[in-house]
């Protein structure tokens, strides 16, 4: 990875652009400060301040507090996307379950080509497939195609089909996505059987072709057929019977539906590529040096490649959204901080400015809680008006952000009421380190200000 120099360059410019642009506005209301008036009030902090000058304080702050509403929000929204996204079940059970995957070399000499026929690569399949069942601590041992596995490819494989039983009008309506796989693979992968059964010895390179489809398969193409024993007439001209259903597999990703899928035996549609899949006790580095050395022994020229647990790759699926989320979060965190050092800063100013007040008003009976709500009214109205501005804001900002969501509503209610608590709850917090001062300033120092 290299650093991206125009990218930093960028950032450069435009933090020293924010210093300037956020220093000038404090440096000009030092300049208009009248020196007269400022000696004739005995040079009271802050009491030289026009009205012009709290107003765009206040202004600030409130647009801080708007700003971190929006932010909050939206990190909270990825937040419980995240969550229900990982409740969500893959189809498979990834815990134990590695995959590797294998390429068949093409010499550019098809006489050099030792696994040309569809026979020479079944047989291959087959033999690579008993081997590795045969390993020490294998509990199941299966095959598929190395560009099918799922939420690793984002290739797409559909196969054009049709029902004979159907009218001809439908019938070049119908698109599922193809995959090959051996008689252990929905074993192996835990995925379940939900009607008819799966491949087994029977369904070889002299039977009669077969596939197993998936529930989402049936929900659109066979809603209302029982789909198995149905038959499949693929464009390519194959001829297949449906003989099971297993369970849907978010192959593409657990924030994506499970698309139509046709799953045919690997037997009887060898492909030049294989992924094994793995069951097996034992560690992440064991398990490739064995899956390597026993292809190596039935064929040196095979390359293995790809070694990786289904735990990573459902990770690796996840790691834009976690990215999001992250990059969100850290934002969100800070933009929560500065409000809150924001709605401070202005309180203690604006208490300090009042000092003289407070003074008076407990000399002349005023009680403690008059004393704190007092102070804390300027920055109620604050939080108020950043409150209703932010949240307006987030309405239409976390629209743009949809595309990020799973499972929740770019204006979900709970999450937009939660929010601006949590915010208020920080910023009176806040508050209230002034406000307190204010009740202990003794009537006789306040009026000595």
């Amino acid at each position: 990875m290299q650093a991206d120099w125009r990218m930093i360059a960028l950032a450069i410019f435009l933090s020293v652009l924010s210093a300037l642009l956020f220093g000038v506005a404090p440096a000009l209301h030092a300049t208009a400060v009248d020196p007269n008036r400022d000696l004739k009030e005995g040079g009271r902090s802050g009491q030289g301040q026009s009205m012009r000058q709290n107003r765009s304080r206040a202004a600030l702050v409130t647009l801080e507090i708007a700003l971190s509403i929006v932010l909050l929000i939206g990190a909270a929204l990825l937040i419980r996307s995240f969550s229900t996204m990982l409740r969500e079940e893959p189809g498979l059970d990834p815990k134990g379950l590695t995959i590797a995957q294998v390429w068949i070399p093409v010499p550019n000499n098809p006489e050099a080509n030792k696994y040309l026929t569809p026979a020479q690569r079944a047989s291959l399949a087959r033999e690579l497939l008993r081997r590795l069942a045969a390993l020490p601590g294998a509990e199941k041992a299966a095959l598929g195609r190395a560009n099918d596995v799922p939420f690793l490819s984002n290739v797409r494989n559909p196969v054009a089909f049709s029902f004979p039983d159907e009218s001809s009008a439908s019938q070049d309506e119908h698109s599922a996505e193809f995959g090959a796989v051996s008689p252990d693979y929905f074993a192996a992968l835990k995925t379940p059987l939900k009607h008819g059964r799966v491949f087994d010895d029977r369904d070889n390179e002299t039977a009669s072709k077969v596939i197993v489809v998936n529930e989402a398969f049936v929900r659109k193409f066979s809603a209302l057929k029982d789909p198995v024993g149905r038959r499949v007439h693929e464009r390519s001209g194959a001829d297949s019977q449906i003989m099971g259903v297993v369970g849907d597999v978010r192959d593409q990703g657990l924030d994506r539906p499970a698309q139509p899928r046709i799953y045919a035996s690997i037997f009887q549609r060898p492909n030049y590529s294989v992924a094994v899949f793995l069951r097996m006790r034992s560690d992440l580095n064991t398990i490739k040096e064995t899956v390597t050395q026993t292809v190596r022994t039935l064929d040196p020229e095979l390359p293995v490649y790809g070694v990786r647990t289904m735990d990573e790759l459902i990770s690796a699926s996840m790691a834009r959204r976690r990215f999001a989320l992250s990059l969100m979060s850290m934002f969100a965190g800070v933009a929560l901080f500065l409000a809150a050092l924001g709605v401070y800063g202005v309180m203690a100013f604006l208490v300090n400015q009042r000092v003289q007040e407070f003074g008076i008003r407990m000399a002349l009976g005023a009680q403690t809680r008059d004393i704190l709500l007092l102070a804390l009214r300027p920055a109620a109205v604050l939080l108020s008006a950043g409150t209703i501005i932010g949240v307006g804001a987030s309405i239409f900002v976390t629209r743009l952000m949809s595309s990020l969501l799973f499972g929740v509503s770019a204006n979900d209610p709970f999450t937009f009421a939660i929010v601006p608590l949590l915010l208020g709850i920080v910023a009176m917090t806040a508050c209230l380190i002034p406000a307190r001062y204010a009740t202990r300033v003794s009537p006789a120092e306040a009026l000595r200000y």
